[in-house]
């Protein structure tokens, strides 16, 4: 995947993002995401703010339009501020305020197991109802086409982050905060821990680890077994079939995520 850098911004529009988020610095690159659009950090005097950017007619600019427009009807605390949101100069702009934090470690052991899962637990009773209005029914997700039979389960208004990984985690001094809302749908609270589970055994976890640890978060402890058996063979039947498809990076970690996927439906199935 070529990563492109801030330097690959037009310089009227570089130009402008300094001014007006008042930049006391150098543009710094941030690692991490699958998508090949601009990451940095830029200093401020009392901090620093974070900014992602793609050009418009990148296949991945609708997410980006998306993620904006989440971010705007978020409220104060599960996710970072949206300082600015631009598209000209061919390119969409992003920027966020700079969340001081570290991604968690959700390995067997790890201390900031219960800090995230804690976090997921209280994430979604602000999100409910939800205030996207225009967020999409995760029924329409095809992550769950073969598990029709159990949709009206998976209904809801509540706003779902829908990507919950450790690289999409920032855990601060006081606080677990939820980054990168693009993927966001609506519907029942449980899904986010259900989509969490298989993340667990991909940090290291058994699939019977990975569900004593999701069962103390009450929406998912609450949900149908029927239900959540069906949401595991339809998810791990999704990432296979694409498990060749993506950059590089993308297709090894559906590769892996097939893996966990597999051993959580056999868990289930068992």
């Amino acid at each position: 995947m070529t990563t492109r850098t801030w330097d690959d911004l037009p310089t009227p529009l570089r130009e402008r993002l300094a001014e007006q988020l008042t930049a006391t610095g150098p543009a710094e690159p941030v690692a991490g995401g699958f998508t090949p659009g601009v990451r940095v950090q830029l200093p401020q005097t009392d901090g620093a703010v974070f900014l992602k950017a793609i050009p418009t007619d990148d296949p991945l600019a609708a997410m980006y339009r998306t993620e904006g427009a989440i971010n705007r009807a978020l409220p104060q605390g599960p996710g970072p501020r949206l300082l600015t949101e631009l598209e000209e100069h061919g390119w969409i702009v992003l920027a966020f305020e700079h969340v001081e934090g570290r991604h968690p470690d959700l390995s067997p052991g790890s201390s900031d197991l219960p800090l995230a899962l804690d976090a997921v637990a209280e994430l979604h009773a602000p999100l409910t109802p939800c205030p996207y209005p225009d967020a999409p029914e995760f029924t329409d997700h095809p992550v769950v086409e073969r598990a029709a039979k159990y949709h009206e389960a998976m209904r809801g208004d509540t706003l779902l982050h829908c990507d919950i990984r450790s690289d999409n985690l920032l855990i601060g001094n006081d606080d677990v905060r939820f980054v990168d809302w693009a993927l966001a749908h609506r519907g029942a609270a449980w899904l986010d821990t259900a989509l969490l589970v298989p993340q667990l055994i991909l940090a290291g976890h058994t699939p019977e680890e990975a569900e004593k640890h999701a069962a103390q978060i009450p929406a998912y402890r609450d949900a149908p077994e029927e239900a959540v058996a069906a949401f595991a063979s339809s998810i791990t039947a999704y990432w296979a079939e694409r498990a060749g498809q993506g950059v590089p990076e993308l297709r090894q970690y559906r590769q892996r995520a097939v893996e966990a996927g597999r051993a959580w439906e056999a868990y289930r199935a068992g």
